[in-house]
């Protein structure tokens, strides 16, 4: 009997009360997985939720042994939950998705594929010009999208990359365990924490047009969240500023 192959992707799950929807969610996820050659693991990190969110995502691992749980002791944010999933996952391919699947999943094999052709960092974006969007969002949710770009272009952002916030990214496991590893912003702006720093360290970027539908059901607040936005942005410059990440070009 041969050795059977190793899972080479890992896709983290940041959950944050979200009982519910991975009900619906992981069973879809799980069965796509295995649909893959080599199959995959899924590592859900439930970020201190308060409705049983770990409790819902263990009830499917007697059936699924490449299903994980990681449960934070309290709520951090997604940029926290994702950096320890990231950091905890351990196969050569390592990404993260949103719980609602908004990304779609056959995108997943375009993203390992540009991975295994070169690329250290591979990013889901809705603005690009063959990416579609089945369910747009509300329109003041655009209006804000709009406003984000140019505030986070006024901090000296990532001019080239026009989606910074889709929440589909993969990376090579050097890369991903290299960035998180270095990060510090836990809430919403970590995404673009990780691509500067990315750019910064010299990691090749690739961007992959997607299949994506809203969610209405966001955890986004956009009062109280977007004055954490604007101050996470001011750190992430500040910090660029001081040197806090190291020399550019440096691969840890």
């Amino acid at each position: 009997m041969g050795v059977e192959a190793l899972p080479t992707l890992t896709i983290v799950i940041p959950a944050y009360n979200e009982a519910a929807r991975l009900g619906r969610s992981l069973p879809q996820l799980l069965a796509f997985l295995r649909t893959l050659p080599g199959g995959g693991r899924v590592l859900v990190v439930d970020d201190g939720s308060g409705d049983g969110t770990a409790a819902a995502a263990r009830a499917h691992m007697p059936a699924h042994p490449e299903l994980q749980v990681l449960t934070l002791a309290r709520q951090q944010g997604k940029g926290a939950a994702v950096r320890a999933g990231m950091l905890a996952a351990s196969t050569e391919i390592i990404g993260y998705m949103d719980a609602d699947l908004s990304t779609s999943l056959r995108h997943v094999p375009d993203a390992a594929a540009a991975i295994e052709g070169g690329a250290d960092v591979v990013i889901g974006s809705r603005a690009l010009r063959r990416s579609l969007t089945r369910v747009p969002q509300p329109r003041y949710r655009r209006a804000g999208a709009r406003a984000f770009r140019e505030l986070a272009r006024a901090v000296g952002a990532l001019p080239h990359v026009p989606d910074t916030q889709c929440g589909f990214k993969f990376f090579r496991r050097a890369a991903a365990h290299d960035l998180f590893g270095s990060t510090v912003i836990d809430r919403w702006m970590f995404d673009l924490e990780v691509l500067r720093l990315s750019r910064h360290r010299g990691y090749r970027v690739v961007q992959l047009p997607v299949e994506w539908s809203n969610d209405p059901d966001s955890r986004l607040r956009l009062t109280v969240d977007t004055l954490r936005m604007g101050r996470d942005l001011a750190r992430i410059r500040w910090r660029f500023g001081a040197g806090r990440y190291g020399p550019a070009g440096r691969r840890a």
